[in-house]
């Protein structure tokens, strides 16, 4: 056996001793920011439930120091919070889908009844699926969903209106305006009164933006809406952004060619010969 070779196992037999160490180390390490994701997410829960309950059992004023909470969180927060905070304002935004519906206690017993195994919310480890299907269709439990629905400020259409305004308001990065056109484009599906308003709600949102995306949101909308109530807004939205082009970090010459695009979009007639360029 060569003479080194001792020497060498010995190190590497040192080295195997230290990798549960260092594993320690990096469970501890992931514990410590479960548990500080854990925190986030409460506050995060906490503001929302105060702008989910305005203005029954929350008043204007906690509403509003929610909202100011909840920017603060995003613009100091990392990805994780961001994504966090985005996904739970898309979770409240997603509830326009619900306004088709009028909520009443045979509409939730008749939902409860249609759950699989794996929608009902089981109250307790072991509890079987028809103990919580009696549970769900117990007729105080009714009354509280529809409770719920009618007083809940994500299920009107200012309370909608608000989250949007919210994400037009967030600084930083294209995440919102994302948000915002993902929700713009699914509102564009169905034709109704408060999808109109919605939709109006995130054109104003867009055009309050700093976001480029919103801008180059706005700019393809702008190219292919036909409907003039629509394109009315949505030029009302690019003005805004006329009059902030100058603070977009982009090249003098590509600051030109978006000025020149806005000015011509902006002109347009819905129905003139001038529609399709």
């Amino acid at each position: 056996m060569p003479q080194g070779e001792p020497v060498k196992k010995k190190k590497q037999a040192n080295h195997k001793q230290a990798d549960p160490a260092k594993q320690i180390a990096k469970e501890a390490e992931a514990q410590a920011k479960q548990g500080e994701m854990a925190a986030v997410v409460k506050e995060l829960e906490s503001a929302f439930f105060a702008m989910k309950f305005y203005p029954v059992a929350v008043n204007e004023d906690s509403k509003d120091e929610a909202v100011r909470k909840l920017e603060k969180m995003y613009q100091e927060g990392n990805d994780a919070v961001k994504q966090m905070l985005l996904y739970m304002v898309h979770e409240n935004l997603a509830q326009s889908a619900e306004m088709r519906i009028m909520h009443t206690t045979d509409y939730f017993k008749a939902r409860s009844q249609s759950q699989g195994p794996g929608q009902l919310r089981i109250q307790s480890q072991g509890q079987s699926q028809s103990q919580a299907q009696t549970q769900s269709q117990d007729p105080s439990q009714l009354r509280m969903s529809v409770y719920r629905s009618m007083f809940n400020y994500q299920t009107s259409i200012e309370g909608q209106v608000e989250f949007i305004r919210f994400l037009g308001r967030l600084r930083g990065s294209d995440d919102g305006a994302k948000l915002l056109t993902y929700h713009f484009s699914h509102l564009s599906g169905q034709e109704s009164e408060s999808n109109h308003m919605l939709k109006a709600a995130i054109i104003e949102a867009l055009g309050k933006s700093e976001s480029r995306y919103a801008l180059k949101a706005l700019l393809e909308y702008a190219r292919y809406n036909d409907h003039e109530r629509t394109f009315q807004r949505i030029v009302t939205a690019l003005a805004d952004w006329d009059e902030k082009i100058d603070t977009l970090k982009v090249s003098d010459e590509e600051r030109g060619r978006l000025r020149a695009k806005l000015q011509e979009l902006m002109s347009r007639q819905v129905g003139g010969e001038s529609h399709y360029r």
